[in-house]
Formats: structure tokens, C-alpha cells, sequence
């Protein structure tokens, strides 16, 4: 998802630039300062954030308490959680992350405590008291407090986790009341074994592409049993609008671009060439954005290896065929024929109609491994056939290097 950051001077410059960009303008200001939170509608808010904010109400007592006793804010300590994990308890990360802090095990074993939410707010806290600065605080939480310091510019992953954050700290300071006065109409529902999000799409009578939209974190993964799912009480209709073969999205508050794209299933590039957006920023409210959904096969930044070409067949729509029955016949998934063939209503046109079916390249596979002493990653590559970049890639490591003994590494199978 992000790429390496680069040092010297080009990397102190553009860092300046990133928070110069940042910084509202007085007409951005003014807007702002428009936005009279007791006269904010259902419509001016994100479907996303509110289905992530439903999910932490769960705990919100849980979190008060902590922060209270560590001395951290308590709106950091939810914006945190929301973007961690999206309130989702049962989120594993492929790192190994684990619960709604995503707290590493080990972290949370030395930290002496038992319960995911203290581990991460009294982490949290030691960072803030550790640099005196909670978005310093903030890039230690991501990369590590090893690759903080005031004379080096953070990665760039880290800039986007602390621009994220950030930006959800400030929504739940300036918004809560409509926030939560719109989220709290909004039910859970909990993943069942062998569920799938066609199947809870059925069962709650809610379109697939609105179960997106209100739970963006975890649409991108295949369901797991405890996985927290929020939805309204009945379909909308002004989520988002059709013009042509074009399909458009209005950002609301709350909203940034990861969570359209991942509800949508659109590539971040692509999204990002697409609407002209930086790979750094946050979304102002009423942008309207064009959402490309023409798979395209994307280069992997840190391999070498040319894309694979996606392979796409047609096929017939005959009489009487519903959507599981195509998504059977080609192993593909219900929610790829509908948005690969935008059929927003969930329905198989008309028989005789030629529809395309995008056959999905093999997932990759993927060994865990335990840094032991005496390994680097020349080491590791060699050992599994594989490549230092395509390890960087697979644990969003940008271009770096360093790793530590009982480290987990997710390392992609050789070529």
C-alpha cells in the first residue's frame, strides 16, 4: 500500500511540503467552520466511519478508563482504534498484529498487561510521554519508536498513518453528536463460520456494495468467524450515483480515499490518478470522485517481476441463472460479477446478455517466519528462493532493511 520514503534533502523537503499541504487554507477554514455539527444530516457523513464508529461504542467505556489512567487523550486513544483495526476485535494483521490496537503479542507481553485495549493505550502513552508529541507518539505506534527522531524525516507510511489519524481525531472532536446520534441507528451483526459477504448480504437484506461501504477495513478480507459487521436498518439510496457506465462518490465527512477504495474494490493508484489525489492527504467533504472500475494489472513497487496480464471471459447470460449460479460455474465471487458488470440492483441482466467475468490470479502464498540470530534479509530471501523487495512488499517495510530477532515476516513462496 505505500512506498519507501527517501532520505536527504529531498526527503526534508518534501516532508515540509506534505504538512504545508496539509494545513487548511482561510477559505478551507471558513468551510469548516460552516459545518454546524448540530445541522449535520445522515447524508453529509461517511457510511464508513459511522459503521466503524458503531463498532468502538462497544468499548468506548473500555477505552475511557485506560486513557484516564495512562493520561492520554481519549479521542487519540478511539482515532487510533478506528484506524487500527475499524473496532473489528477478531482482526489479525499479516504481520501478526492482533485486536482493536493491534498490538504485536510480544509488545503486549512486555507491557505486562492482559487486555488488547490497555496494551495499546499505555503503548501509546509511553510514546507521547517519550517524545512529547503525540504525532511523533503516533509514527513510533507505527513503525517503531527505533525510526523516530527529530532530525530525521518519518517513512512515508508512517506520514500516512499520522495524517489518518489525525484526521480522525479532529472528525470525532468537531462532530461527535451527529456521529453518534446517526451510528447509533446503525445494527452489528458477527460473522458467523462459514459465512461469506454474499451470505450476510442475503441474510440482512442489505445490498453487498452498502455492507462495503459501511465496514471498508475489513471488505477487503474473506469474512472470519467474530468478525464485527455494521449495517443500517434498511438499504439507502443517495450512497452514491450512476452516470453511464461511470459510477461517482461524494466524499463526506469522515471519508478518506483508502476506505472508498477498498469499499469499491478500485485500485489506489488508479483511484488516485484518476480524482488527482496525492498519495498524502485527507479528502475535503463534497468532493466527487470517479471511481475507475476497469481492473487494470498494477506493478508491484518492490518487485521485479513484470504484472501478470488479468485474464477476462465472457459468458452468456442463459434463462434462469441467477448470480450464485455464474459465480459457481467460474469459482469467482458474487461480488465480482456485480462489480465488474455494475450490476448495482444484484441482478443477472437479461438472457442473451454477454457479461465479463475477470478470472482472479492465484492468491499469493506466503511462509511465517521468525527472525533468528545472524539473519538478515539476504538471508531469508535466499533461504525461501525468494527476493528482498518482494519480503519488503509483503510487510510494508518501503525500502527498509532492518528487522530484529523474533521478528514475524510474512516471506512470499520463490518464483
Amino acid at each position: 500500500m505505500f512506498i519507501g520514503w527517501g532520505r536527504g534533502r529531498f526527503a526534508a523537503v518534501a516532508l515540509v511540503a506534505v504538512f504545508l499541504w496539509t494545513v487548511p487554507t482561510a477559505a478551507q477554514q471558513s468551510a469548516v467552520s460552516a459545518l454546524d455539527p448540530a445541522s449535520l444530516e445522515l447524508e453529509d457523513l461517511s457510511p464508513g466511519f459511522l459503521g466503524l464508529y458503531r463498532k468502538v461504542m462497544e468499548i468506548e467505556d473500555r477505552i475511557g478508563t485506560h486513557a484516564a489512567t495512562y493520561g492520554l487523550d481519549y479521542d487519540l486513544a478511539r482515532a487510533v482504534c478506528l484506524y487500527e483495526s475499524g473496532g473489528n476485535p477478531a482482526l489479525t494483521s499479516w504481520a501478526g498484529a492482533e485486536g482493536y490496537f493491534q498490538v504485536m503479542p510480544a509488545t503486549q507481553r512486555a507491557l505486562g498487561v492482559d487486555d488488547n485495549i490497555e496494551a495499546g493505550i499505555k503503548y501509546l502513552a509511553q510514546l507521547v510521554d517519550r517524545f512529547d508529541r503525540e504525532d511523533y507518539a503516533l509514527a513510533g505506534y507505527n513503525g517503531g519508536p527505533a525510526a523516530v527522531g527529530r532530525s530525521r524525516p518519518m517513512r512515508l507510511e508512517s506520514l500516512q498513518y499520522v495524517i489518518g489519524v489525525g484526521h480522525y481525531r479532529m472528525v470525532l472532536k468537531l462532530y461527535e453528536e451527529p456521529i453518534r446520534r446517526h451510528a447509533s441507528r446503525l445494527s452489528l451483526e458477527v460473522a458467523r463460520e462459514g459465512d461469506d459477504w454474499w451470505m450476510v448480504s442475503r441474510r440482512l437484506g442489505i445490498p453487498l456494495v452498502q455492507l462495503r461501504l459501511f465496514n471498508p477495513y475489513i471488505a477487503i478480507r474473506d469474512l472470519e468467524p467474530g468478525y464485527l459487521i455494521a449495517y443500517p436498518e434498511e438499504p439507502r439510496d443517495d450512497l452514491y450515483r450512476m452516470d453511464g457506465d461511470a459510477i461517482y462518490y461524494r466524499s463526506r465527512i469522515g471519508d478518506n480515499y483508502f476506505s472508498i477504495g477498498f469499499a469499491f474494490d478500485v485500485g489506489l493508484d488508479a483511484l488516485r490518478d484518476e480524482n488527482g489525489l496525492w498519495r498524502l492527504q485527507t479528502l475535503p467533504p463534497g468532493m466527487e470522485l470517479r471511481l475507475p472500475l476497469v481492473w487494470e494489472s498494477e506493478q508491484d513497487p518492490y518487485d521485479d517481476e513484470p504484472p501478470e496480464e488479468l485474464e477476462i471471459v465472457q459468458h452468456t447470460v442463459a434463462a434462469g441463472e441467477s448470480i450464485d449460479d455464474v459465480a459457481a460455474m467460474f469459482r469467482t465471487s458474487a461480488w465480482r460479477l456485480i462489480r465488474d458488470n455494475q450490476l448495482w440492483d444484484e441482478q443477472l441482466p437479461a438472457p442473451g446478455t454477454v457479461i465479463d467475468i475477470v478470472v482472479k490470479p492465484p492468491e499469493p502464498q506466503f511462509t511465517a517466519h521468525t527472525v533468528r540470530r545472524g539473519e538478515n534479509l539476504t538471508i531469508i530471501a535466499h533461504r525461501y528462493g525468494t527476493s528482498i523487495r518482494a519480503i519488503q512488499g509483503a510487510n510494508n517495510m518501503g525500502s527498509r532493511t532492518m528487522i530484529w530477532i523474533g521478528q514475524q515476516l510474512l516471506v512470499p513462496s520463490g518464483r
